[in-house]
C-alpha cells in the first residue's frame, strides 16, 4: 500500500465527521451560508500566508476577464496551484477536478464545497458538457491542461514536451472554449513545484510534508479567442489548437523554478555516435535467423541489453550469451565504468556513470532493434529499472535479478561515514555453491568506499522511480543472498505500475544468481520471458 493511501485509510474517520456535519448543515439550509463564508475566510488567510512565505506576486490579472464566463488554462506543478490560484485571482475561480478524488477522505469534501466540477480521466463528454454548462453560465474555471502533475502519478517528469517543459496537452480546454466560445486565458504558475513537489505530497517521500519558502509568480497572458469552425473539428484540429494553448501557457512560466530547473528547447539524448572506451560490447548476431538481427531489411523486433552487478563485469552474466545467439537476439553487454580492470579504477565512480554508461549501450542498440528487453543483476538491477522508467516507449520488458535496493549487511548505512577513514573494503562473499566460492575469484576482491557511497544513494534513489516502470517486468530473487535482502523484491514487485509483473524465487542459489547452484534454472527463466516478450513484439 502505498503512503498516501494508508494517510487516506486514516483520515477515513475525519471523513465521516466531516460529512455527517455537512449532511446537518444541508438539513438546515445553512450549507450555502456556510460555504460562502468558508471561501471568504480561506481565500483570504490563504492569500496572506502565500504573500508572506512565498513572496507571491501576480502579473497580467487584468488579462482575467472580469465578468462573463471563460476558462483559465494553468501548467500544474504541484498541490498548492488550485490553492495560490484561488487565493491570488481577480475573481473566483472553479476548478475541474479527476474524478478520482470523489473516494479521496477529507478532500473530496473541500472540492465539494468550492463546487469543483469532477471529469474522468480519459474522455469524458458529459464532465466536458458541465464545464460547458459552468462557463456558459459565467463562471471562470480552471483547467490544468495537462491532466496531472508532473511526476504524481506514474507520469515522470522527463516525459514533457522538449519546447514547452510542459506535459502534452489535453483537447478538453480547447473543446470547452469552442463549445462556448469563451476566451481561454493562458496562465504560468512559477515556483509551486519547488514549494511544494509530488515528493512532499502525495507521494509523502520527503519529511515533513509541509510547503517549503519559495518565491511563487502567477502570469496571466492575453486571452485567447479561437477562431469557429464550420464543420466538427478533426482531431488535427484540436490538437494544433491544444498545441498553441501550450505554448502561451510555457511562455509565461520561469522554467528556472521548476523542481527540475529546465532551459527550452529541452536537449534530449540520442543514440552516441560512438561507445566511450570504458563500454565493452558485444556484437549483434550476424547470421540473424528469421526474427534476428535484420541489418539488411531495417530493424530487429527486439534486442537485449544485459547489465552486470557491482564489483564485477560481463562474467557474471556471461551464461545468457550463448542463448542469445542461439535466439538470433541483438545484444549489448557493456562493462560499466570502474569495473572489469583493478579495484583501485573504481574509486571516483558514481552511479550517474554506471548509468551513462549502461544509456550509450541501451541507444546504440535501440537502433537495431525496435524494442529492448533490458536485464540487470545487482547494481544493474537498479539502472534497468531506471532505463524502463525513462525510456518507457523502447523497453519491452525488463528483469532484474537480486537488484540492490536493500543490503544485508548492518554497516552499508554507514558508509558515506566509512568512505572517509576507509578507501577500500572487502567484498562479501557471493555464492553458496562451496565449489564456485573456492576458484571463483574474477569480482574484486575489494571496492571502493567511495563508489559504494554512490550505490548506496541510488538504491534509495530507485524506488522513486518505480511507478513508472510499465513494461513487463521479472523480479528474481534469491531467499538465501547474502548481500541484497529479499525484501527488495518484494518492493519492486509491489511498487511498478507495470500490468503484468512476475516474482520468481529461489532457494538456494547466492546474490550471483546466473552462476550459482541454480544458475540453469535462472537462465532458463529469464529466456522463457525473453521469449514470451517476443511472441508479443513479432505477433
Amino acid at each position: 500500500m502505498e503512503r498516501w493511501q494508508m494517510l487516506n485509510r486514516g483520515l477515513a474517520p475525519v471523513d465521516h465527521v466531516l460529512g455527517a456535519g455537512l449532511d446537518l448543515l444541508k438539513k438546515a439550509d445553512l450549507y450555502e451560508p456556510f460555504k460562502d463564508r468558508l471561501y471568504r475566510v480561506s481565500r483570504s488567510a490563504l492569500e496572506r500566508n502565500f504573500r508572506s512565505r512565498h513572496d507571491l506576486e501576480v502579473l497580467g490579472a487584468d488579462n482575467v476577464p472580469a465578468q462573463g464566463g471563460c476558462l483559465i488554462a494553468a501548467n500544474h506543478q504541484s498541490w498548492l496551484d488550485a490553492q495560490v490560484l484561488a487565493a491570488s485571482s481577480p475573481r473566483r475561480f472553479y476548478f475541474v477536478a479527476k474524478s478520482d478524488f470523489r473516494e479521496w477522505p477529507v478532500l473530496r469534501r473541500l472540492i465539494d464545497l468550492n463546487d469543483s466540477i469532477y471529469i474522468r480521466r480519459g474522455g469524458d463528454a458529459q464532465g466536458l458538457d458541465e464545464v460547458a454548462d459552468a462557463v456558459r453560465s459565467g463562471k471562470a474555471v480552471v483547467i490544468f491542461p495537462e491532466g496531472t502533475i508532473p511526476g504524481e502519478e506514474d507520469i515522470p517528469r522527463w516525459e514533457v514536451e522538449p519546447d514547452t517543459g510542459l506535459l502534452k496537452g489535453k483537447s478538453g480546454v480547447v473543446r470547452v472554449a469552442l463549445a462556448t466560445g469563451a476566451p481561454i486565458i493562458p496562465c504560468g504558475v512559477s515556483g509551486t513545484g519547488r514549494a511544494f513537489p509530488p515528493e512532499a505530497y502525495p507521494r509523502l517521500q520527503t519529511f515533513p510534508p509541509l510547503p517549503r519558502p519559495f518565491p511563487i509568480t502567477i502570469r496571466y497572458g492575453r486571452p485567447i479567442h479561437l477562431k469557429p469552425l464550420r464543420r466538427e473539428p478533426t482531431r488535427d484540429d484540436l490538437a494544433r489548437m491544444t498545441r498553441q494553448v501550450m505554448l502561451a501557457i510555457s511562455a509565461l512560466v520561469d522554467h528556472s523554478r521548476d523542481y527540475e530547473p529546465v532551459t527550452l528547447p529541452i536537449e534530449r539524448k540520442t543514440r552516441p555516435s560512438s561507445l566511450p572506451p570504458y563500454a565493452f560490447r558485444r556484437g549483434a548476431p550476424t547470421d540473424g535467423g528469421e526474427n534476428g538481427n535484420r541489418a539488411a531489411e531495417g530493424k530487429a523486433p527486439l534486442g537485449v541489453l544485459v547489465l552486470h552487478g557491482f564489483t564485477s563485469d560481463i562474467h557474471c552474466v556471461d551464461p545468457l550469451v550463448a542463448p542469445l545467439d542461439r535466439a538470433g537476439l541483438p545484444y549489448r553487454f557493456p562493462i560499466l565504468r570502474g569495473h572489469g580492470t583493478h579495484y583501485r579504477d573504481m574509486v571516483g565512480t558514481t552511479a550517474r556513470d554506471w548509468y551513462e554508461d549502461a544509456e550509450n549501450a541501451f541507444l546504440d542498440l535501440a537502433a537495431e532493434a525496435s524494442r529492448v528487453v533490458v536485464v540487470g543483476l545487482s547494481m544493474g538491477g537498479l539502472v534497468a529499472l531506471e532505463l524502463a522508467a525513462r525510456h518507457r516507449d523502447l523497453v519491452a520488458g525488463v528483469v532484474t535479478v537480486a537488484a540492490a535496493l536493500r543490503f544485508q549487511d548492518p554497516l552499508a548505512g554507514l558508509s558515506p561515514f566509512l568512505a572517509k577513514v576507509v578507501r577500500f573494503w572487502p567484498s562479501p562473499n557471493t555464492y553458496n555453491d562451496p565449489d564456485l566460492r573456492r576458484r571463483e575469484n574474477r569480482n574484486y576482491p575489494k571496492f571502493a568506499t567511495d563508489a559504494f557511497v554512490s550505490l548506496y544513494a541510488y538504491s534509495r534513489e530507485v524506488p522513486n522511480l518505480l511507478s513508472f516502470v510499465k513494461a513487463p517486468i521479472l523480479v528474481l530473487h534469491s531467499k538465501r543472498d547474502q548481500v541484497i535482502t529479499p525484501q527488495s523484491a518484494n518492493i519492486i514487485h509491489e511498487k511498478v505500475s507495470s500490468a503484468d509483473r512476475s516474482l520468481v524465487w529461489f532457494e538456494r542459489s547466492g546474490h550471483e544468481m546466473l552462476l550459482d547452484c541454480e544458475r540453469e534454472a535462472v537462465v532458463g527463466t529469464i529466456l522463457e520471458f525473453i521469449e514470451r516478450i517476443r511472441a508479443q513484439t513479432t505477433a
